[in-house]
C-alpha cells in the first residue's frame, strides 16, 4: 500500500502518466470505505467478518491489517481500516474544497508608534545681579 507522503507527491505532480489517476481512485476508496463493508453484527450483539472471497476489491484494498487471536471464549478479531480521515484531506485539498487563507484573512502585524513625552533643555544661567544677591546673602549669613 503507498503511504499518505507517496500520495501527496503524486498528487501534488504535474505527471500526466495514469500515476495521478490511479492515487485518486485508491484515495476516494479509502475515503468511502466502511466498516459495515468488512463486519456484520445482528441485534443480540454478535459480530461476524465477511468472507474475504465475499469481500469487494475496493473494500480488501481499505482494510489495513486483520488481527486474529485465540481467547477461551474463540477468536478474538480486530480488523483495522485505513486512514479514512487522511484520504479524505487529501482529496479536500487535491479538488480545492479546503479553504486557504488569502493573505486578507490571515493575521495583520501591526506596528504601534509610542510617543514619550517632549523633553526639554533648560540651561541656567546666573545673571550679574543674581551673583551680588547671592553674594549680599552669604556676607549676611556669615554676620
Amino acid at each position: 500500500m503507498t503511504s499518505v507522503r507517496q500520495f501527496r507527491r503524486v498528487l501534488s505532480s504535474n505527471r500526466v502518466d495514469g500515476k495521478k489517476e490511479a492515487v485518486l481512485e485508491e484515495l476516494e476508496i479509502l475515503g468511502s470505505s466502511k466498516i459495515t463493508d468488512v463486519l456484520s453484527w445482528d441485534q443480540t450483539g454478535g459480530v461476524s467478518v465477511i468472507p474475504s472471497y465475499d469481500l469487494p476489491e475496493h473494500t480488501r484494498k481499505a482494510i489495513k491489517k486483520i488481527k486474529i487471536r485465540p481467547t477461551k471464549d474463540g477468536n478474538e478479531i480486530e480488523v483495522e481500516m485505513h486512514d479514512k480521515m487522511s484520504a479524505l484531506r487529501l482529496l479536500s485539498k487535491h479538488y480545492g474544497l479546503l479553504e486557504n487563507l488569502s493573505d486578507d484573512a490571515r493575521p495583520t502585524i501591526m506596528g504601534i508608534n509610542l510617543k514619550g513625552p517632549v523633553v526639554t533643555n533648560y540651561t541656567i544661567t546666573e545673571s550679574p545681579l543674581d551673583e551680588e544677591a547671592n553674594e549680599e546673602e552669604a556676607i549676611a549669613e556669615i554676620v
